[in-house]
């Protein structure tokens, strides 16, 4: 099929299904999501999408550079350049990935956990890490069926939780209240969780697809601002800060916010 043909019958279906509020089911949706991860493990599968160094757009080493210094260069505005310095911290990256965080974020951590729901996501990331001359790199492995599974996992209280680019791949939003609740559990009283999400406009395209997961991850689960705000209230995060990026062209995507949250303190 012509691909311009294509790609105006998967807009208009999505335009529909937006429309009318069709979605598949939520286990579906986490089923098709595994599938697609694990499968970045076989031969020949582009890494790209989960940010390994050298594929896709990542062929471009500064791409993949850049794009962990500009989610650290967010963070310290948020919650000052020093918070990662003041003392070692114990830190956990929600869908590590390639790596792309774990160099700027990992130094001088007591302990960087690295969470993904493939191995092979988490043999790149800690690849990643020990060419950087990092070694304190905790691999937690998770089913995208059992987010939960991380609370057996990671025993000790963290001081960070950090998610980039990952909630907009999540299969719902009631699944990304499911991480949250982990986040707010496996926290120390008053550590801090920074977390990216893609935000909804008044566009029809920009609301949730929540269908066809491998043709839409990009955008399978997006919030209004305000709504991800009083979500993470009711889960027990005290909101502290948002950062917009209407346009990020290191990977040619758009409408990213970034919140800092924080657990009460005891």
């Amino acid at each position: 099929m012509n691909f311009h043909i294509e790609r105006a019958i998967r807009v208009s279906r999505r335009l529909l299904d937006n429309y009318a509020g069709l979605h598949e089911p939520e286990e579906k949706l986490i089923a098709d999501a595994q599938l697609f991860w694990s499968g970045l493990s076989n031969a020949g599968r582009d890494g790209g999408p989960a940010h390994w160094r050298g594929q896709s757009i990542f062929e471009d080493d500064a791409r993949w550079w850049g794009i962990g210094a500009n989610n650290l260069r967010i963070f310290e505005q948020m919650a000052g350049a020093n918070w990662l310095r003041e003392r070692p911290r114990r830190l956990l990256d929600w869908g590590c990935g390639g790596g792309t965080c774990a160099v700027h974020f990992a130094p001088g951590a007591a302990a960087y956990y690295g969470l993904d729901i493939t191995e092979a996501s988490l043999g790149e990331c800690e690849r990643q890490m020990l060419a950087h001359g990092l070694g304190n790199f905790r691999p937690v492995l998770v089913p995208a069926a059992n987010p939960e599974q991380a609370l057996v996992q990671v025993l000790e209280p963290l001081d960070l939780v950090l998610s980039t680019y990952v909630f907009e791949l999540l299969p719902s939003q009631d699944y990304g209240r499911r991480v949250l609740q982990v986040m707010l559990e496996m926290l120390a009283p008053g550590g801090l969780a920074f977390v990216q999400i893609k935000y909804t406009t008044r566009h029809l395209n920009s609301r949730s697809y929540r269908w066809g997961y491998a043709k839409n991850l990009g955008n399978m689960t997006t919030y209004y601002l305000e709504e991800f705000w009083e979500l993470a209230t009711a889960c027990g995060f005290t909101p502290l800060l948002l950062h917009l990026e209407p346009r990020q062209p290191l990977n040619n995507d758009s409408h990213f916010g970034y919140f800092l949250l924080q657990k009460k303190s005891e």
